[in-house]
């Protein structure tokens, strides 16, 4: 239940990975859940406020794979906008405009505060998510309202007829007019991170084939202006192949930087610290925008062509790119 106050109690369920198996409880709380201190999971456990297979342990207990993870949390959300604009409701075809600090679904510290959550109180319970977007993107969010609609769009995905387009912001002069990225990605080589992804070679267990299409909208002294096309949707795809390109986003916490500096700006934030490490980042937010989306007719929908124009902080960093076309 969350209060006025934005405090949220609840508890949460997890399983343990096969890559996890043989972490102790406190080392792999740590690990999975890193918004909460090793010596704040540690009097979790010792209050029993965790349990495994709905047993109390000890924090030293190792851990076997599948068993279920439950932990009752009162957690304090953060703030994050939940001024969602409805861009196309019919048919069966839910399109929103999510802005830019908004979560998509529960993560961490965000439970009621997320797109899923927010558009569910406000039409109903039985949205279907098609595709998902960073909490600091900003942009076109696509769901279907009902299991028919979301078979017919989930085939669209797959046979690639969807097109989504998207507008970035990148570090430094992009040389060529457009081009394509075409590198694998799977879990990156030698990051203590466990959400970091990287270019891998094909053959690497669990390398995914990815394509980026992009053109060079407008180039500026220090950074360049995008529109990328996803020919695949890998996870954090887009942040990957322009990390590897030599380009990585402004204002990308992750990309374009080492684990220590992550971890640096994740102290710094929960220090009270500003999210655009006192200028280091270029922008408080990774400057990505959902910008475009194409959908094909479907038997109950006709075909779509929609748009989101890109929020205040986009637009000006767009004009310190150099003119660009309105999105």
């Amino acid at each position: 239940m969350a209060e006025a106050d934005g405090t949220t109690e609840l508890v949460l369920r997890c399983r343990v990975r096969a890559r996890e198996a043989g972490l102790s409880l406190l080392a792999f709380l740590a690990q999975r859940f890193r918004y909460v201190s090793r010596e704040g999971w540690d009097r979790a456990i010792r209050e029993g406020r965790v349990t495994v297979d709905g047993r109390r342990v000890e924090g030293r207990t190792p851990l076997r794979a599948g068993v279920e993870i439950a932990t009752r949390q009162s957690l304090r959300e953060p703030a994050a906008p939940t001024d969602v604009r409805i861009v196309h409701d019919a048919c069966g075809v839910l399109v929103v405009d999510k802005p830019a600090g908004l979560p998509f679904h529960a993560d961490g510290a965000f439970v009621p505060r997320t797109l899923v959550a927010v558009l569910r109180a406000r039409l109903g319970e039985g949205l279907l998510p098609l595709q998902r977007l960073d909490r600091e993107t900003s942009g076109l969010c696509l769901f279907a309202r009902d299991a028919t609609t979301a078979r017919a769009l989930r085939a669209a995905i797959d046979a690639g007829a969807l097109d989504k387009r998207y507008d970035a912001i990148v570090h430094g002069r992009v040389a060529v007019a457009d081009g394509v990225l075409d590198g694998w990605i799977g879990r990156a080589h030698g990051s203590s991170i466990t959400l970091r992804r990287g270019i891998v070679p094909p053959h690497e267990p669990g390398a995914q084939s990815a394509r980026t299409e992009f053109a060079v909208i407008a180039r500026g002294d220090a950074t360049s202006l995008l529109r990328c096309r996803l020919v695949t949707g890998r996870t954090h795809q887009l942040r990957v192949h322009l990390e590897g390109a030599g380009h990585p986003i402004v204002g990308d916490k992750l990309y374009g930087r080492s684990d220590d500096e992550y971890l640096a700006w994740v102290a710094h934030v929960k220090a009270g610290g500003d999210a655009a490490w006192g200028g280091r980042l270029g922008a408080a937010r990774q400057l990505l925008h959902a910008a475009s989306l194409r959908v094909p007719a479907l038997a109950a929908s006709p075909a779509l062509a929609l748009t989101a124009p890109w929020p205040d902080d986009f637009a000006v960093a767009a004009r310190a790119a150099g003119p660009a076309p309105a999105p």
